[in-house]
């Protein structure tokens, strides 16, 4: 006991200077990571501003054009001219005229193909003025272009010159479907002019308008955002840091566009993200681990290593030095105890079967019945002894996993009624009440007799000894879930909860005033639950109602 206390000093002595240094240098090591992380974090935040910013001027820029070419369509033929300009510029989708208020082109009654009544149904709101036109106006992105912007606003110039481009000029449309003639462009005109964002099956809608002045007509145009989109693509930097990747989320947070080395889904988690004023409740986002890029990353990563490193190496080699010392003083208790268990146990049915053979065998007793009873006794204490040695050799041989099973099969309640025939009358001599209730016919078990024989003898032993008082056990059998259940039920003084977690440890005695005057060695039960392990099932413990305890041998039934 002195030598485990100095033990654990010297453990202790050794372990908390090793902790103070350790908390020191990660207190340390995290605080740079802090730094570093939020250096990294505002720089991908500049850089998501820079991506949003881009987009936005790109939207603005496609508006703006969209507008300008509203302004400036002849009024004659309006509706020609708006169905020539959607057939020839990639950006337009669908193009309405209103006059007082009611929707004119495309005609509502009779739409020209299913996109048209598909656009006329997802406006019909704002076509009938239940909604207004104009929307709470947004803070635009205003980044200046600056010598990166210069090079991403150069890759727009193909979306801009489609932004501004007007219907092209053509001749008169004739009935066999001739080109119109080339007319000169119109004025730009004075008027009211705005964007609505409009959300419709799930999709965000950007559709842009023209009011001229001293006038009640309204025209306009949707976006073709796919279109829109898929030139906006290149706003997103074609490479990235390390470990990081940029994504394009719609409004309904879904990954419309992604770059980068990451598998990003819908489950990760952004370590940053900026919307989009273009786009209403779109975002671009990074995904990645802050700080693993930085120049000073590997310093970290060694230094944490090296630290928990030498933490680990100092804490385990105490932690196994202590276990190692617990254990054996440990097993030297068990030993000792299991050797004078065991001893007393031997000595026991040893002394009892000299004496009753030494008087049978001087002829000192010529009373029959009384020569019979010895005898008895004799045979009771000879298959007593022989548990026991049976319950150190399996132990033996469990305990170093040379326990060979040998399965045949076997008619289960026969064997368990066959065991209660040969075990009843000591059971009859202490008093007890055996109660074998088997349910119904069980099918043949493929498994080992000897153990099921070694398990059950042990449990009926455990009730002999610690629930005698009780004066009943019982006894049931049936089938469920697959398997042949095996029940022995005591009314006892049960076991106490703080043992209950324990009964199948090696060794493990209840030590209380109900089992002090027991003799065991405490390998019972273990043996009990390894064999049932060995066999594929399980020995399981349960407080019984009522008092007592009930312990329920589980073993698989193999089907074809």
């Amino acid at each position: 006991m002195i030598r485990s206390k100095w033990i654990v000093l010297s453990w202790l002595i050794l372990l908390v200077p090793t902790l103070l240094l350790g908390v020191g240098a990660i207190h340390l090591l995290n605080n740079e990571e802090d730094r570093l992380l939020s250096t990294r974090e505002a720089s991908i935040q500049d850089r998501l501003s820079a991506i949003a910013g881009n987009i936005d001027l790109a939207v603005a820029e496609v508006q703006d054009g969209l507008q300008f070419t509203l302004r400036t369509l002849p009024r004659d033929n309006l509706a020609v001219q708006l169905e020539r300009w959607k057939r020839s510029n990639p950006l337009v989708r669908n193009v309405f005229i209103l006059e007082d208020g009611r929707l004119i082109f495309p005609d509502p009654q009779q739409p020209a193909s299913d996109e048209e009544e598909a656009f006329i149904r997802r406006y019909q709101a704002l076509f009938s003025d239940h909604t207004a036109w104009s929307e709470p106006e947004r803070d635009v992105a205003t980044t200046p272009v600056n010598v990166q912007a210069k090079a991403i606003l150069d890759e727009r110039k193909e979306l801009r010159e489609l932004a501004t481009q007007a219907p092209a000029p053509a001749e008169s449309v004739s009935p066999s479907g001739s080109p119109f003639s080339s007319a000169p462009q119109s004025p730009v005109l004075a008027g009211q002019t705005g964007w609505r964002s409009w959300y419709a099956d799930d999709r965000l809608h950007l559709i842009g308008w023209f009011a001229p002045s001293g006038q009640n007509v309204r025209y306009g145009v949707e976006i073709e955002m796919m279109a829109l989109l898929s030139r906006l693509l290149g706003s997103f930097p074609s490479s990235s840091p390390e470990g990081v990747s940029y994504a394009l989320l719609d409004g309904n947070g879904n990954i419309f566009h992604q770059t980068g080395p990451l598998d990003i889904t819908t489950d990760s988690h952004p370590i940053a993200r900026v919307a989009i004023t273009g786009l209403p409740h779109w975002q671009v986002t990074a995904y990645g681990v802050p700080g693993a890029q930085t120049g000073s990353d590997g310093i970290f990563f060694i230094g944490s290593l090296l630290t928990g490193s030498f933490m680990a190496a100092i804490l385990l080699g105490g932690s196994l030095l202590l276990w190692q010392a617990r254990r054996h003083q440990l097993d030297a208790q068990h030993k000792t105890s299991f050797v004078s268990n065991v001893s007393h146990e031997l000595k026991t049915p040893l002394t009892t079967i000299r004496m009753y053979a030494e008087l049978l065998g001087e002829g000192r007793i010529a009373n029959p019945e009384k020569q019979q009873r010895y005898l008895d006794t004799i045979i009771k204490e000879s298959q007593r002894l022989s548990r026991l040695v049976g319950n150190v050799l399996d132990f033996s041989r469990l305990t170093q996993g040379r326990r060979s099973y040998h399965r045949e099969e076997i008619a289960l309640d026969a064997l368990i009624g066959e065991l209660l025939d040969r075990q009843r009358p000591r059971f009859e001599e202490a008093g007890i009440e055996i109660a074998w209730e088997p349910e119904g016919t069980v099918p043949l078990l493929q498994s080992d007799r000897d153990a099921i024989e070694q398990i059950f003898l042990n449990l009926l032993d455990n009730a002999l000894k610690y629930a005698a008082a009780g004066k009943k056990i019982l006894i049931r059998l049936y089938e469920a879930d697959q398997a042949l259940h095996l029940s022995v039920r005591d009314f006892g003084p049960g076991i106490p909860p703080s043992h209950r977690k324990r009964i199948f440890q090696s060794f493990h005695r209840v030590d209380d005033s109900l089992t002090s005057g027991t003799q065991g060695a405490g390998l019972g039960l273990s043996i009990a639950r390894q064999l049932a392990m060995g066999l594929g099932g399980t020995l399981t413990y349960s407080p019984a109602s009522g008092g007592g305890s009930c312990f329920e041998l589980i073993l698989p039934l193999e089907r074809n």
